[in-house]
Parts: structure tokens; sequence; C-alpha cells
């Protein structure tokens, strides 16, 4: 008795998990759908110059610098394209 115990349990359990990775399989097919809320919070921090058109509200507390000097080197060594 104790060992047709143990396949039926043994038979439980392989069906369990195969409902479950058919499950899964049909969720990834698109078959089964699933619903994701998901609200995205982006944060940029920039440094503008000049005008920008904002529709919203932004918060600006920082900056950065870009120099061309510290991009290019101090040696004065700068390239130019196209300038005839």
């Amino acid at each position: 008795m104790e060992i047709k115990s143990k396949n039926i349990s043994l038979k439980a359990i392989l069906i369990v998990i195969a409902v479950g990775i058919w499950a899964i399989v049909l969720q990834n097919a698109g078959v089964i759908p699933t619903n994701q809320n998901v609200k995205v919070v982006n944060e940029v921090d920039a440094y503008v110059r000049g005008s920008v058109d904002v529709d919203g509200s932004v918060s600006v507390d920082n900056t950065v610098s870009v120099s061309i000097d510290e991009v290019l080197g101090k040696d004065n060594k700068k390239y130019y394209f196209n300038n005839r």
C-alpha cells in the first residue's frame, strides 16, 4: 500500500509541475493575458543655458561643467572638421 501512495503523490507532483510549465509557456506565447501596472518615474539632472520650452514642471538644482579645453587637452590642439 505504501508503494501505491508514493506513486500517487509522485504523479500529483509531476502533474502540478507540468501544469505550471504549460502556464508559463502559454503566458509567454500571449495565450494567457497578463496585466502589469507599471509607473515609470524618471529624473534628469541637466544644465541649460538659454531658453527651453517645457510642458509640466521642472526642478533644477545642479549644474555640470563641460570644458572643451579639458576634453581636447590643455595644449591647444584642437581639431576642426570641414573648416575651409
